[in-house]
Order: structure tokens, then sequence, then C-alpha cells
């Protein structure tokens, strides 16, 4: 059941990365700049303090897709959105890029 909920997060994570790219800056590049980072419950955030409005829509519209998909992923599998977040926080860890933000113990660190 593990390897059915981490496939399907990995689609979900997909296309949440292909959702961000309406914007000015997409999510990728935002990442890759390190004006966003991955956190530890699958969500994205600003590294910095005070973004500009096209990385606060990025990761307001990033965040809502992905708790979309997280929410329907515990539903269906009958477990708690906490543990289909860390799932998939793992899952975006271990395929985040070199020079990627990942918040770790409270803090920003470059993978």
């Amino acid at each position: 059941m593990k390897k059915l909920i981490q496939t399907t997060l990995m689609t979900a994570i997909i296309i949440g990365f292909a959702a961000g790219s309406a914007f000015a800056m997409d999510l990728s590049s935002a990442k890759s700049s390190g004006l966003v980072g991955e956190k530890a419950n699958g969500l994205i955030e600003a590294t910095l303090p005070n973004p500009s409005a096209d990385i606060v829509d990025l990761v307001n519209t990033t965040n809502a897709g992905r708790l979309d998909v997280y929410k329907q992923m515990a539903d269906k599998q009958g477990i708690p959105l906490k543990e289909v977040q860390a799932i998939a926080a793992q899952k975006i860890y271990d395929l985040a890029a070199p020079g990627e933000f990942l918040m770790q113990n409270g803090k920003w660190t470059k993978k």
C-alpha cells in the first residue's frame, strides 16, 4: 500500500510542479534560484522575508494544489493527512536537485 501511495504522490507532485508554470516564475525556477524551498510537510515556502507577489502566488497555488491531492490520498487510503504529507515530503526531498533549499530541523539548508 505504501508503494501505491508513493507512486500516486509522485504523479501528483509532478502535476503540482507543472501547475506553477503559469506564473511569471515557475516552481522549478523559483527553487533553483533559492526563492522557495521544500518543507517537511510536503509544502513549499519562500526562503527569504518579503517575497514578491509572484512568489507568494506561486507558493499559495502550489500548496493549495498539493494539499488537495494529499487530502484525496489520505481519504482514499484511510490514513492521516500528516502521514501522506510526510511520505510526499520525503520523496520531494529525495528528488531535490543539488543547491535547492530544504527545511531541516527548522532551518533552510541546501541539498
